[in-house]
């Protein structure tokens, strides 16, 4: 039998979601995602941050090794910043979308000019992909050095942010930036564009068929997610480097990267990246969906 409509995308041009329900659902949505996939996080950063061809070691050799030396716990090496960082990611991005697709919705009609609901969301995908960004780097730095240890002891998030502010100050927090900001804001502008498309289509199979896809949110998400990172993936290599290694640009960072390894150095561990990033995507926008749902409902009970 025929659904009365495709359900409702909570994303799409112009959708009518309060920063209340989207700081709410994007907070849950980024804290269930993480501590999913915490463990291939991890293991993705290990594969980007290694220096030469020499020591080069395949993804199934970095998470034996891993356990090996360090122990199953060292797969949420890192975690507790990363938490803070995705609980924040996802609250700043969310929040900053809705807020952005409402008031761009607005201009439109107040200017009387219209733009394609895919670039509108590519666009307000940006701009939330810039608030995140700055709201949440300097935990995003603390992550990967955290997961970039192989010391047994594990470092406490305060003691790393205290060597790292006697060494570089308070910029240090913000080292590798401005390969950050390019590489995040093109992949949130291009992640939203995407899903956009993604729901756009699972809606004409629904007109013409009668069939709604299962879990389209998250299988949109998965689509979504793989798109923006197969595009976007040599900047956040780059991004890592500059992270680790302040002392160079990141001019200086990948002309040496390229000297050493070709343009696939770019590439070392993209497919661990997507084994992490696009299942967190799926996740993340189907946990955000169903917040806003969920919390509406909710409020409807009390009333």
């Amino acid at each position: 039998m025929k659904q009365a409509s495709p359900r409702e995308d909570h994303l799409s041009k112009g959708s009518d979601v309060s920063p209340a329900e989207s700081l709410v659902a994007g907070s849950i949505s980024g804290a269930v995602a993480r501590a999913i996939t915490a463990p291939m996080d991890t293991i993705k950063i290990r594969l980007q941050l290694q220096h030469s061809q020499k020591q080069h070691i395949s993804g199934s050799q970095t998470v034996m090794n891993l356990l090996k030396k360090e122990g199953i716990k060292a797969l949420w090496k890192g975690n507790v910043p990363a938490e803070i960082l995705y609980i924040l990611y996802g609250a700043s991005q969310f929040t900053s979308y809705s807020y952005l697709n409402t008031h761009l919705r607005e201009l439109q009609n107040s200017w009387s000019f219209n733009i394609s609901p895919s670039f509108h969301t590519f666009i307000v995908g940006c701009g939330a992909g810039l608030t995140s960004t700055v709201v949440t780097y300097p935990f995003d730095l603390l992550r990967t050095r955290l997961a970039a240890s192989e010391a047994k002891n594990f470092l406490s998030m305060t003691k790393v942010a205290k060597h790292l502010h006697e060494e570089k100050g308070i910029l240090g927090f913000f080292a590798g930036i401005r390969p950050s900001l390019l590489s995040i804001i093109a992949s949130s502008g291009l992640f939203f564009w995407s899903y956009s498309l993604a729901r756009a289509a699972t809606n004409r199979i629904y007109d013409k068929f009668g069939f709604q896809v299962w879990g389209v949110e998250a299988v949109c998400g998965f689509t979504a997610g793989t798109t923006a990172k197969g595009i976007t993936f040599p900047l956040d290599t780059l991004r890592k480097r500059m992270q680790m290694d302040s002392s160079r640009s990141g001019l200086q960072l990948f002309l040496t990267n390229l000297r050493q390894h070709g343009i696939l150095g770019f590439y070392r561990g993209f497919l661990v990246s997507l084994m992490k990033s696009a299942p967190s995507s799926a996740i993340s926008v189907f946990v955000y969906e169903y917040s806003i749902n969920f919390t509406r409902k909710a409020r409807l009970l009390v009333q």
